[in-house]
């Protein structure tokens, strides 16, 4: 008889490996449960980004077609319905992203008739409390020197500032807008988002509730739908149409003009298509486009002539590009919007777009994200990441429409798990990922629930779940951040950390444990016939099989690492240890 170490690492859950970078467990998505459209739309697109059934979130009590809420209606049916929700969950620390599928409002009055904010910030800063006396922030009003505008720091907002001789194009309003000059001259790049590990600023603690916020949207649920459809298409592309700035249309809408002109200038010196164009033309056509960023009130149909490339991000700084009766048609649907306040972001998203972002009142000009989004989305972040680190502000007008995990620039892990269809009860379910740089870390995941995780690039699960059980399984599979050269910028070597995740889903039914003749369970079930881990699920023996432990006192590392959770014992005694020591039990 022998003892089969398979593994340790891993086996304590409660220290949970690092998952960023977006993938399906750091999702959640919010619906309007009266409207089967959207209903609809929030499951294609759970489907397409295989989120755990409890991560869809209906929202009931709503009006579908609200435009805008007063904040006490946000606090009782959307606040108290999300909170419900993420409560529901496994592991609610793990959500970082909000998706709100169209039928939900788009702006939320404050109270004592100071003004409003979008429903998107409204719910990004969630439960973020005042640092002085602990209440909210959500409701509250933003003043700055007496006059209401944006005021609330993000703690995520990269910062940055030009040098001298950095500006090739200048204006009054160009020190809003200078991440892209710092982001060229960065060795390290920001961790991807983490709701959980979020800072504190300007009086404001955000840690645990600090969400990116998108929403799948346009002027009706087949634009929000094609949106899903497009970031599907556009993952792992590396997309080389044009990354485009265009000169605003006055001074004012132009007040990123600087680094735009910067950002697409460096684009090229890296080999990307970084295209700047000036003068402004408001009836620009013609071109194929990864990215597209301007300022005008009234762009309008000339964004329908030119192409979007899958994934490509678009951002029109002009006032009103979001607001709510901009999306909005006619009731025969041939006119859209039938009514339109300055240019509707969602001309970009029925153009063939796959993320937008617009704002829902007047916001001044020094709200809007910077031309560093397109950097960092060439670095490998995804769509809601780019957007977010360089926007300044929370908690006001800013609305984003696409899939935040849209991720055209990097490559993500390829995930296999073995086996499928049928599983024996104490059989071994085996992960595998690979990507060109090598994997950092794999969970698996039952029903939403993590059942085991570890470092590197293999993982085994021993199957503890009744016969005739059947399991949706979820693989997660983190790369390794890697180097990556920008010729001809300050520095040329750069780490973005952006922790790019990979993913497959099975359903498997646990079958019968497959018993051998004297009684112990048979090596395809992953336990010996003498009551002992096979060498098949544990790899090759080390040490004297004599001494009672087939291990060594090193564990393995990286890719050699199988990084099961849990003992494989011996017969009796250790068999019942193994049940109730496995990291694979239900927690």
């Amino acid at each position: 008889m022998r003892f089969v170490l398979l593994t340790v690492v891993g086996m304590v859950l409660g220290s949970a490996t690092a998952q960023a970078g977006g993938g399906p467990m750091n999702v959640m998505v919010l619906y309007n449960a009266d409207e089967p459209d959207a209903e609809a739309v929030a499951q294609y697109y759970g489907q397409a980004r295989s989120l755990p059934t409890a991560h869809l979130c209906g929202i009931s009590g709503v009006d579908p077609t609200a435009r805008t809420m007063d904040f006490v209606e946000y606090q009782i049916l959307i606040h108290a319905s999300l909170g419900a929700c993420l409560q529901s969950l496994p592991h609610p620390e793990l959500i970082d992203y909000l998706v709100v599928v169209r039928g939900l409002p788009y702006r939320v009055s404050l109270p004592n008739g100071a003004f409003y904010t979008s429903l998107s910030a409204m719910m990004q800063v969630y439960e973020a409390t005042r640092t002085s006396d602990g209440s909210l922030l959500s409701g509250q009003p933003q003043h700055f020197d007496q006059f209401y505008q944006a005021s609330i720091n993000n703690p995520s907002y990269v910062g940055g500032f030009c040098q001298a001789g950095d500006l090739q194009v200048t204006n009054q309003y160009s020190g809003w807008y200078e991440t892209a000059c710092s982001i060229v001259r960065e060795t390290d790049h920001p961790p991807s988002h983490r709701s959980a590990t979020a800072g504190a600023t300007g009086g404001y603690d955000f840690a645990g509730n600090l969400f990116v916020v998108t929403r799948l949207d346009g002027f009706d649920y087949v634009d929000a739908q094609d949106l899903v459809d497009r970031a599907m298409a556009a993952d792992s592309t590396f997309p080389t149409a044009d990354l485009l700035c265009m000169e605003g249309g006055d001074v004012a809408r132009g007040a990123r003009d600087p680094e735009c002109e910067f950002t697409a200038r460096h684009l090229a010196l890296a080999g990307f298509s970084g295209t700047w164009l000036s003068p402004f033309d408001g009836a620009l056509t013609g071109h194929t486009v990864s990215g597209y960023f301007t300022g005008t009130a009234g762009l309008r149909d000339a964004i329908a002539g030119n192409t979007y490339e899958p994934g490509a991000i678009t951002c029109n700084l002009t006032s009103t590009g979001a607001a709510p009766s901009n999306f909005y048609c006619n009731a025969d649907g041939t006119v859209c919007p039938e009514s339109e306040s300055q240019t509707s972001i969602a001309r970009f998203v029925r153009a063939g777009a796959t993320g937008t972002h617009g704002t829902v009142a007047e916001p001044l000009n020094n709200t809007f994200p910077g031309a560093g989004t397109l950097l960092h989305y060439t670095f490998g972040y995804n769509l809601g990441e780019s957007y977010f680190f360089n926007q300044r502000f929370l908690y006001w007008q800013n609305i984003y429409l696409g899939d935040p995990l849209t991720t055209p620039y990097a490559e993500r892990p390829m995930v296999t798990i073995t086996p499928s269809g049928e599983v024996p009860s104490g059989g071994l379910v085996a992960v595998q990922a690979t990507h060109p740089d090598g994997v950092s870390a794999i969970s698996v995941y039952v029903d939403g629930e993590r059942v085991a995780e570890g470092e590197g690039a293999t993982l085994e699960w021993i199957v503890d779940r009744d016969v005739g059980t059947s399991l949706k399984v979820l693989a997660v599979a983190v790369a390794e951040n890697s180097s990556v050269q920008r010729t001809g910028w300050p520095l040329e070597a750069h780490l973005p950390k952006s922790d790019v995740q990979g993913w497959q889903t099975v359903t498997l039914t646990v079958g019968e444990e497959v018993v051998s003749p004297d009684g112990g369970v048979a090596p395809d079930g992953g336990v010996d016939p003498d009551g002992g881990v096979s060498a098949d699920a544990s790899g090759p023996e080390e040490g004297d099989p004599k001494s009672g432990c087939a291990c060594s006192s090193a564990l393995p590392t990286g890719d050699d690492a199988g990084f099961p959770v849990g003992f494989g014992f011996g017969l009796g005694l250790g068999m019942l240890l193994m049940i109730l020591l496995g990291s694979g039990r239900r927690r």
